[in-house]
């Protein structure tokens, strides 16, 4: 393994070696603003996976005054050039408000972004539109999804395959959210339903990737039938996820338990505001031995480190 990262680290330290020699070459050299663009692109994006940070965002701060000089000079850029600048920017300006302005800046053009655009496939424009995504929720920016959203329906939609159909299924757990933190409860109910006959279908296929992003969608329509007093629905959709969750477990898959305690907790606590004791007890008891098993192994781990 010590080898083997050695050997990562090497070459990408000869892979920034080149990209400086191509930007100096350039700098001294009567160039296209195309030229330097894609030469400050790659260099950031090295920088990045170095994690030199500052100075990448530095690269793509540069680069971005180009885009927008080229702009104003009335000159077209690449739209895979333009929406890589400002999404590699936003994603080193991590939780900020700036993160989300440079996601929307990207957005205006991503309708024109294809399989044959600058730095981008169909895997990879998918697997961006997704981080995007994840990146505005995780920040409190749930209003600006649509458009990323929107690209991931026009490259998903109707594609069977396995690798596309589970990212559809992200693509809908993630407009549930964004419907659901913008208070939009009948839309982000649509998407749940949606992702969890997507996650059945996969399921039928042998095909799922993740079962968490079943579980996900379960949870996720049963706060909201829990806020709008669907009660049965609420119940099933627990349920449902409890047992996924404990399947998961039981074949030593579920590395973190605190979901499944939360939602016995959830459970036990709304059947007894119903006075239903004896069903509140069965969830109850759950929730004590996990928390046990789950000391106990704690107790385990640390005494394991102390020998």
């Amino acid at each position: 393994m010590e080898n083997m990262l050695t050997s990562s680290d090497e070459h990408l330290e000869a892979m920034l070696q080149d990209c400086n020699d191509r930007v100096n070459h350039l700098e001294e050299s009567d160039c296209s603003d195309e030229d330097m663009l894609d030469a400050l692109i790659n260099r950031g994006s090295v920088l990045s996976m170095m994690e030199y940070y500052t100075s990448a965002l530095s690269d793509f701060n540069d680069a971005a005054e180009i885009l927008l000089r080229m702009e104003r000079e009335g000159k077209h850029s690449d739209p895979g050039s333009f929406v890589r600048v400002f999404v590699s920017r936003g994603e080193l300006l991590g939780d900020s408000g700036q993160m989300a302005e440079d996601y929307a800046i990207a957005s205006t053009r991503l309708n024109e972004v294809g399989e044959n655009t600058k730095f981008y496939d169909k895997k990879k424009i998918v697997r961006m539109c997704l981080d995007c995504c994840e990146d505005l929720l995780d920040s409190g920016h749930p209003g600006g999804t649509p458009p990323f959203v929107d690209k991931l329906y026009e490259m998903l939609v109707g594609r069977d395959d396995p690798w596309s159909k589970n990212r559809y299924l992200e693509m809908l757990n993630i407009s549930a959210q964004s419907m659901k933190e913008m208070d939009l409860d009948d839309e982000a109910m649509d998407f749940s339903s949606d992702a969890i006959e997507t996650g059945r279908y996969l399921i039928d296929k042998n095909s799922l990737e993740d079962l968490m992003s079943m579980i996900f969608a379960f949870v996720l329509r049963g706060d909201i039938e829990q806020r709008k007093g669907l009660i049965d629905q609420y119940f099933v959709d627990r349920k449902a996820a409890i047992s996924l969750l404990e399947d998961l477990m039981s074949m030593n898959k579920l590395d973190d338990i605190s979901l499944l305690v939360r939602l016995h907790q959830d459970v036990a606590s709304t059947y007894l505001t119903l006075n239903m004791v004896k069903e509140a007890e069965e969830h109850l008891m759950r929730e004590v031995m996990l928390n046990m098993d789950g000391a106990e192994e704690y107790i385990r781990e640390y005494v394991d480190r102390k020998v």
